[in-house]
């Protein structure tokens, strides 16, 4: 669809108004009632602390960043990595909480000269229980000033990471109420959770301040109950006062913009439910322009935020947002875009530590993805927006979902750019990533070690290819097309949206809309480790109306993997002029399967379609000892030549050892020969039958031969000619 593009002039880059390190604090008298929401009309005071000025923190790009120069070649992939790893808590649903947070709302100002700010968190919560009077936040490395409710001061405490409150009153179960937390951050506060550089910083041509969260680190720039599964129903504003020289962005739709005094806020407003982690905001001296992207009737605002060296290089590099829209809106595969009554965005900052950020309508990237470009990237966070914005993990041992979905979303762009065997050539690439990864830190995708969460082979390449065998397994293999899986896909969206889920709530929708039990496979490839390490071996055989494949299957599964992994697995089998694939399920390890096939096969290939994640190696010739009644169901007859002059052949076929017999009769009943063949293994067998020799009395005519095997028993017909 056509895009509009509409630069906006760089802001005329004004003398920084000289700040020493802000407070804010609440001066109101008690007693006074002001609209706590205009800051016009009741700003608090700033006030000057006395503190020196540290150096900042660095933080050391490990993975993917490790060793990065600003004249790196590539940029960083998505992979994060947990810069700060903490004990994880685990819940079953919200209930355990005994309130919910309806809404933030962010007041906060900094000079951009240090890391610190200045803030007001305001929070609208509802008590789950009665005479609810105190609670907690997490809140860590910030000062607390004053909290008020309406007004009236609380009182608080700061045991370790948490801020304790007392309310002036109780409250009632399901009574809304809202607090008003007055705090700030001091200079030379280790960066975490906010983020701050110099001018000069790394070689950055601005100073800029930011916040980056996942997996629970936005305590470190407001109060909040941090966890995924509490979302503010209501969402969030994020408004932010930064010297008029500089501009900010975050969540949702700018519904204003004010300048004052060498100052200016940027008011931000966000509508959808949303967990902490997703909230964010970006401050530098910002270039920012939006596009259109057009939408049937309607159309979205898409905007960008880069620094103004940059500019150019973003067009480029931004260029197929509008086609990647397009296609994950696609109706046949995610839907509309979530947030399309607001807008997408992304904001590039330096120095990052991951490639990019999903933040709810506000993506933040690294920088070096608008220099050097990154479309699996772009594509990666766009599609977030649906698999971790609007339908969010419940918590942090679900985190496969999130990622695992984003990753599978943009190999299906890049399918979408690059056909089939670019597609195939990237996702063998991730297998490998993770083959790698597994050697040296084998765990499943589920409930990772600590740390371990956003480990790129698992969490990212691992739990993309579960979801390309989930495709595989509801049948949905038809390319480019996109049938039940993605139906199954958009129910579990709508089922959850603007919602959390786990792992459990994604597998029963599956069952639900496919019709299939998934429990094997969620057992096997989510909640265990590893994977399939096959053996395959074949060899063909001719027999009597055809020829037929006999196929080994085992398995040599690394420590601590299930011992059988029973994915349905498919072969090609080649013959002159032609081939087939045959998909057949798997039961056991050692397994031996044969397949009639219409002439002498000449090759065999294993998952020529590349559906599985595993490792294997195909040979000419069984794994196991031949068996030559395997394959055989029922005993098989055959007469030649036929019509016979002097000699018949006589071919049978056992399915296993039986006692044998053959008879051969005239049309009348009467017994004309019969052959006590006596106990013969299962497998080929021949008679030569001479009857001009044996003294038969054999005239012209039509013979019905009879083979009694055991208890089965079996005919054909003899033609007798002269």
């Amino acid at each position: 669809m056509n895009e509009i593009l509409r630069p906006l002039a760089p802001r005329p880059r004004l003398d920084q108004p000289s700040r020493p390190s802000l407070r804010l604090v609440d001066s109101r008298p008690a007693e006074r009632r002001v609209n706590a929401f205009d800051l016009a009309a009741a700003r608090p005071r700033i006030e000057s602390l006395t503190s020196r000025r540290e150096p900042v923190n660095r933080i050391i790009f490990v993975a993917v960043l490790l060793g990065v120069g600003i004249a790196q070649a590539f940029p960083p992939s998505e992979g994060k990595h947990p810069l700060f790893p903490s004990p994880r808590s685990v819940v079953d649903r919200e209930s355990t909480h005994h309130y919910d947070v309806r809404h933030y709302r962010i007041d906060l100002t900094t000079s951009l000269a240090s890391g610190a700010f200045a803030a007001r968190c305001r929070i609208e919560l509802t008590p789950r229980r009665d005479n609810f009077d105190t609670f907690s936040l997490h809140f860590v490395n910030l000062v607390c000033d004053s909290i008020r409710r309406e007004g009236n001061t609380c009182t608080f405490t700061t045991p370790s990471g948490r801020l304790l409150v007392t309310l002036d009153q109780p409250h009632a179960n399901g009574e809304s109420l809202a607090v008003d937390v007055y705090y700030h951050r001091n200079a030379g506060t280790a960066n975490r959770g906010y983020y701050w550089y110099a001018r000069g910083n790394q070689g950055i041509p601005h100073a800029v301040a930011y916040s980056v969260t996942q997996p629970d680190d936005s305590r470190y720039w407001f109060p909040c109950f941090d966890q995924p599964w509490d979302k503010a129903e209501r969402g969030c504003l994020v408004n932010i006062t930064v010297p008029d020289s500089f501009s900010a962005c975050a969540n949702g739709v700018l519904d204003s913009t004010r300048v004052s005094g060498g100052w200016r806020t940027d008011y931000w407003r966000h509508s959808r439910p949303i967990s902490t982690y997703l909230m964010c905001f970006a401050a530098s001296r910002f270039t920012d322009w939006q596009i259109w992207w057009h939408h049937g009737a309607d159309s979205m605002p898409v905007r960008y935020y880069v620094w103004p060296t940059d500019s150019v290089s973003a067009v480029s590099s931004f260029g197929r947002m509008t086609d990647m829209l397009d296609f994950f809106s696609a109706p046949d595969r995610y839907g509309l875009y979530p947030f399309f009554d607001e807008k997408y965005g992304m904001v590039a900052v330096y120095p990052y530590p991951w490639g990019g950020m999903e933040h709810q309508t506000m993506t933040t990237i690294h920088r070096y993805w608008v220099i050097y470009g990154s479309d699996n990237g772009i594509a990666h966070e766009l599609a977030h927006q649906w698999w971790g914005d609007m339908v969010t993990c419940l918590d942090w041992r679900n985190i496969w979902l999130n990622e695992g979905f984003a990753t599978y979303s943009d190999q299906l762009y890049y399918y979408h750019r690059n056909g089939r065997s670019g597609f195939l050539s990237l996702i063998r690439r991730r297998a490998d990533d993770y083959f790698n990864e597994e050697a040296s830190d084998p765990h499943p995708i589920y409930d990772p070690p600590p740390g371990h969460e956003f480990d790129w082979g698992h969490t990212y390449c691992k739990a993309a290819w579960v979801q390309h065998m989930l495709r595989y397994v509801a049948g949905d293999t038809s390319w480019p097309n996109h049938g039940i899986f993605f139906e199954a896909l958009r129910e579990y969206g709508d089922s959850f949206r603007y919602a959390n889920a786990n792992t459990e709530d994604y597998r029963r929708i599956l069952e639900r809309r496919l019709g299939l039990d998934l429990g094997w496979f969620f057992d096997e490839w989510v909640y265990s480790l590893g994977y399939p390490n096959y053996t395959v071996g074949w060899q063909s055989r001719e027999t009597t109306d055809g020829w037929e494949v006999v196929v080994d299957l085992a398995q040599n599964n690394m420590s601590g993997a299930p011992a059988v992994f029973h994915m349905p697995v498919e072969i090609r089998i080649r013959w002159s002029g032609g081939d087939t694939i045959i998909r057949y399920p798997v039961e056991t390890s050692p397994q031996r399967n044969v397949f009639p096939v219409p002439a002498q096969p000449t090759a065999l290939e294993f998952d020529p379609n590349e559906w599985l994640l595993d490792q294997h190696s195909v040979q000419v010739g069984l794994t196991s000892e031949f068996d030559p009644g395997f394959g055989i169901s029922r005993p098989r007859l055959s007469i030649g030549p036929n019509p016979c002059r002097r000699l018949a052949r006589l071919e049978f076929e056992l399915p296993g050892t039986r006692d044998v017999r053959l008879e051969v009769f005239g049309l009348d009943g009467r017994l004309v020969r019969s052959f006590d063949c006596g106990l013969l293994s299962g497998g080929r067998h021949s008679l030569a039958w001479n009857y001009a020799e044996d003294g038969s009395d054999l005239a012209p005519g039509i013979y019905i031969v009879r083979l009694t095997a055991g208890a089965d028993v079996t005919t054909g017909r003899l033609a007798k000619v002269d």
